[in-house]
């Protein structure tokens, strides 16, 4: 008995070759065809787009701080001291890429023309550089030792321009308010707002020493005169005093105590002063500095202090295509006590729920189009039936079975669909391309945060969206098939004389 489905396939396959349709129906076949490729050629530009701004904002935000955070569980001692054992552990997590300390203080900028509160943050070579160098708009990222940079926004706001001075107070740590004034090497722009308000960027080392999360000594001297002045202790410290003896080793000295001395500055007179001082939980914090004799005066050197150890926290980056909350599970449960996690997600939610609802409108837009797609289909397979009467009339004269007939007309509808569905790819993948290689689509960065509007094709996501669409529509066309069997052979016959 010959296979009845592949005589189906055989008599559509000839149905859809050029020299049959050359009939009135053709038309509405190409018309069909066209709007199954525009439906499909929509379906890949939107989701694209939509893929491409929720992966371009995600970049943006974790540009100004990272996928997670380790942070201090005390909210009255926000500090961490770095533990690098701890670090090195964390970086060996499944899914890590990469382990930075990460150093902020809320702080005050002021100019001749105004004040602005923002978040200072330091600037670290390895992540918040390169994610600042894609937006610079003016200047370098070159700070030295006083260089700042600020978003265009700030510097607008203050009427700064680059190389202009200006000063920051940030606040933070047992000594309240540090002033120090700084100058402005670049400016930034990367389009969310939000964040270009609030953030500017200092040398790391001056955040850890201004926030007092450790013990700092500062010498002063003037002639015979030295004057030790410690920062970041909650009480007045001790100060031990060592000089270097004859032998070249270290032995505590009598003669010199407190915070001040006068001291001959001999040639080859040494000193090592160590403060001690605790913090607002008790916790010890050392410093140390060396006093010495150069050209006939006192001179001194910073020999490391316990703030050089703490930090606002870690920032934590996630491999691409990793399971961000698995990662996080890993990194929480390597902390020690008295430590806590943020993702990016908990920081900023209302921005990601907003990303979050971008999906909904690629399932809108997907619906829309797979319905057009079924609509258009359905008209033009009733048309094609219509056409073709006289033949279904004689095929079920020589015994087709009904259901074959049927399939028929199905498999000509899933040719139109495959036919359009490749010419609709084609079409929005060739779109996708000359948007990513030229931009020529530009946005408002204000109202959309970026300047071109973005795109990310994700295969995976596109072919499990296209085969279900593929699938829907396929399956739908049962029902406008079965109008083949209301065809009876002697009228359709009839009609044909």
């Amino acid at each position: 008995m010959p296979n009845l489905t592949s005589l189906s396939r055989k008599i559509a396959t000839r149905l859809g070759a050029k020299s049959s349709t050359a009939s009135w129906s053709r038309p509405v076949v190409r018309i069909a065809t066209v709007g199954v490729a525009i439906g499909m050629a929509l379906i890949v530009v939107a989701t694209s787009i939509v893929h491409g701004f929720q992966q371009e904002v995600k970049e943006l935000v974790v540009g100004f701080g990272s996928d997670i955070q380790v942070l201090s569980a005390d909210y009255d001692d926000k500090k961490i001291v770095r533990q690098p054992a701890l670090e090195s552990a964390l970086s060996g997590l499944d899914g890590v890429r990469a382990v930075h300390p990460f150093y902020t203080l809320p702080g005050i900028l002021e100019s001749q023309s105004g004040v602005k509160g923002v978040v200072a943050k330091g600037l670290n070579e390895e992540t918040t550089q390169a994610f600042l160098e894609r937006f610079m708009v003016d200047g370098n990222l070159d700070l030295g030792e006083d260089g700042a940079v600020l978003s265009v926004h700030q510097a607008q706001r203050l009427e700064l321009e680059t190389g202009d001075r200006f000063m920051v107070y940030l606040i933070g740590g047992p000594n309240g308010v540090r002033p120090r004034n700084f100058r402005l090497t670049g400016t930034y722009r990367t389009g969310l707002l939000e964040y270009d308000q609030e953030f500017m960027f200092l040398p790391a080392a001056w955040i850890q020493e201004a926030a007092g999360w450790g013990l700092e000594m500062q010498v002063l001297t003037e002639g015979q005169a030295v004057e030790l002045r410690s920062f970041g202790s909650r009480a007045a410290p001790v100060y031990q005093w060592h000089q270097r003896n004859d032998s070249g080793t270290w032995e505590p000295t009598r003669e010199v105590v407190g915070a001040t001395a006068s001291l001959v500055p001999e040639a080859g007179a040494e000193f090592m002063v160590t403060a001690v001082g605790r913090d607002a939980n008790e916790r010890i914090i050392p410093d140390s500095i060396r006093l010495f004799v150069a050209d006939g005066a006192w001179a001194w050197e910073r020999l490391g202090g316990s703030w050089q150890a703490a930090s606002s926290g870690l920032e934590v980056y996630v491999e691409p295509g990793a399971e961000l909350w698995d990662v996080e599970a890993q990194v929480y449960d390597a902390l020690p006590i008295g430590w806590r996690t943020e993702t990016v997600l908990q920081q900023a939610p209302e921005m990601f729920t907003w990303l979050g609802m971008l999906d909904l409108n690629v399932e809108i837009i997907i619906g829309l189009m797979v319905l057009i797609s079924v609509i258009n289909m359905t008209s033009a397979l009733l048309i094609l039936i219509l056409e073709r009467r006289p033949m279904v009339g004689m095929l079920k004269a020589l015994g087709m079975p009904d259901a074959s007939v049927m399939r028929v007309f199905f498999w000509q509808a899933v040719r139109i669909i495959g036919r359009g569905f490749l010419w609709g790819n084609l079409a929005g993948l060739g779109l996708v391309a000359l948007q990513g290689a030229t931009g020529w689509v530009a946005l408002n960065p204000e109202a959309y945060y970026l300047d071109v509007v973005p795109v990310r094709v994700d295969a995976v996501y596109l072919v499990g969206i296209e085969v279900l669409a593929f699938a829907a529509c396929a399956l739908m066309m049962a029902l406008p098939s079965l109008a083949s069997l209301r065809i009876h052979p002697a009228e359709a016959l009839r009609m044909n004389r």
